[in-house]
């Protein structure tokens, strides 16, 4: 029989008696909330240690008993750490895979795209933002779509659109179901650390919980999550990445239909050089990619996805965050959040969000 004491504040010291069981030191698990998980040491998983850190009730302290999956010889404990993994069949490609200086996509191309629509203070209906399908519920966005909203208020999240001016979308050879319903938020998680009046726009990553579990269709499915390890393999000089959305186009006007572009990815000295005048300093936790003339994501597109394909299927590398003036610009990329390195943060939101289910 194993005791893990937790010291909690308020309540002096819990002990719980748990008996260990047999898994393995990173292997994978579930957690209590059914999601990916891998067991691993305590002083390795962000998720409980936060919690050590910042709950204070004897429920959470029972919660996090529910996480043991093992001790290793030496007596340490093993937890069950949650992981964002993919869902199976996500980031599928399409014939036709291969914004500004874009062209139309195919409807069913990245039916994980999300469009986030508001309400203006007369209450009708304005497109906005985009976003991206990661599971059944959440879909991932840019911190500064979704916070301190004054004019506009976040409405609900629309699935499966590709054409805003028609509700049954129709390519040259068929035509699909109708966009799904505008699904309602149940919430919207804010990264704890994004800061709007900071120039560089770190940490720009929010998650939005839907109130119901998404139908799978032709137009509506999820995008691949990237490894750590996907992560730090990418190279960025020489690498390529799409972007779809619908945000402003050349005439400066948002896109009826969803476009594509392809980019090329920049080391981040090249975006902290373009906006030297700015007095702006990026970090690892953003990519940077574009500077092609006439190529670019654009207003309209924040928050939408930044992809690239790996093992033969779409993954989500980047959120789009901050842009120059004037967009398309020669030399003049764009910053996007680097998704790969909130793996954790969005795991942990998911996990705690989930922990009564």
């Amino acid at each position: 029989m194993l005791k893990i004491v937790l010291s909690v504040f308020l309540y002096g010291l819990i002990v719980i008696d748990v008996t260990g069981a047999s898994l393995e030191i990173n292997q994978p698990c579930t957690t209590p909330s059914g999601s990916h998980g891998r067991c691993v040491l305590v002083r390795t998983c962000s998720f409980i240690l936060k919690i050590f850190r910042n709950q204070v009730s004897k429920d959470d302290a029972l919660y996090l008993n529910k996480f043991r999956c093992g001790d290793l010889p030496d007596g340490r404990a093993l937890v069950c750490c949650p992981e964002l993994g993919s869902e199976v069949n996500c980031g599928r490609l399409t014939l036709e895979n291969h914004i500004l200086g874009g062209e139309e996509t195919e409807p069913e191309e990245y039916p994980w795209t999300a469009l986030l629509v508001y309400k203006d203070p007369r209450g009708r209906k304005r497109y906005g933002c985009g976003g991206t399908l990661i599971n059944e519920r959440y879909v991932v966005t840019a911190a500064h779509c979704v916070e301190n909203l004054r004019v506009r208020k976040l409405y609900k999240v629309r699935l499966g659109e590709w054409d805003l001016d028609e509700t049954k979308d129709c390519s040259e050879t068929r035509c699909y179901v109708e966009y799904q319903d505008d699904y309602p938020i149940e919430k919207v998680i804010v990264h704890e650390n994004y800061l709007s009046r900071n120039l560089n726009q770190v940490n720009d990553i929010a998650l939005i919980k839907l109130n119901k579990t998404v139908e799978r269709t032709e137009l509506v499915a999820p995008i691949c999550i990237p490894t750590p390890e996907m992560d730090g393999s990418i190279k960025l000089e020489g690498g390529l990445f799409d972007v779809a959305g619908w945000g402003s186009t050349e005439t400066g006007l948002p896109s009826r239909r969803k476009m594509k572009v392809t980019l090329p990815g920049q080391t981040i000295q090249t975006c902290n050089r373009a906006f030297t005048s700015a007095n702006v300093t990026f970090t690892e936790l953003q990519l940077c990619a574009g500077g092609v003339e006439g190529k670019d994501s654009c207003k309209g597109d924040s928050g939408g996805p930044l992809m690239m394909i790996m093992n033969n299927r779409w993954h989500l590398v980047g959120i789009v965050s901050l842009g120059g003036k004037i967009c398309g610009a020669k030399k003049m990329p764009a910053i996007y959040t680097r998704f790969g390195k909130y793996l954790d943060w969005v795991a942990g939101k998911i996990e705690w969000e989930n922990r009564e289910n």
